[in-house]
């Protein structure tokens, strides 16, 4: 499905296959008598509408449905995401966005192993620039030279006001953007 257009079947589809998933888990918890494992996965989901909702907010809905879909395609990394600041509006075009993430979330999976444990956090929060979104990625990335590389290439676009590379190596990649 990577590249398609959700219809709102195949959303609601996935969105309560997550949602089945959450629930069999605290019912197997609850069931075991393990319930502060069950009130855990009960604040995680809490946690993650409460974010899902922040996204929404920030009235970006192409880039908002580009994060809340990532993890529903085969992808060779994880998505987390945290919006920080809940009231944030923004004077950003929402489809060029929506591009850049799409060619930055590209970039990254041309360099990790496929089948590896990748995760890339994402903190979004508003900066006097414009908005900062911080990147940082744990995994497997089988040439981090030419991420680096391609990665600052990137991050050079005239849309970018900042940008800096906090860290790199084969295991590791920390870098935040303003734009």
């Amino acid at each position: 499905m990577k590249n398609e257009n959700w219809t709102v079947i195949q959303a609601m589809r996935y969105a309560r296959h997550d949602w089945m998933n959450q629930i069999q888990l605290i019912k197997g918890f609850m069931a075991l008598g393990k319930l502060e494992d069950a009130e855990r996965v009960i604040e995680t989901a809490i946690l993650q509408a409460r974010q899902e909702a922040h996204l929404c907010n920030l009235r970006l809905p192409n880039f908002a449905e580009k994060l809340l879909t990532f993890n529903w395609e085969e992808r060779s990394f994880q998505l987390e995401y945290e919006v920080l600041d809940h009231e944030t509006s923004v004077n950003i075009q929402d489809e060029w966005l929506s591009e850049w993430i799409d060619s930055l979330f590209y970039l990254i999976e041309r360099h990790i192993k496929r089948y590896g444990d990748n995760l890339l956090s994402l903190s979004i929060n508003k900066a006097d620039e414009g908005l900062r979104f911080f990147f940082e990625f744990s995994g497997i990335i089988q040439n981090e030279q030419l991420l680096f590389e391609d990665i600052q290439s990137q991050l050079q676009a005239s849309y970018v006001q900042q940008w800096k590379i906090h860290a790199h190596s084969s295991q590791e990649f920390l870098f935040e953007v303003v734009l």
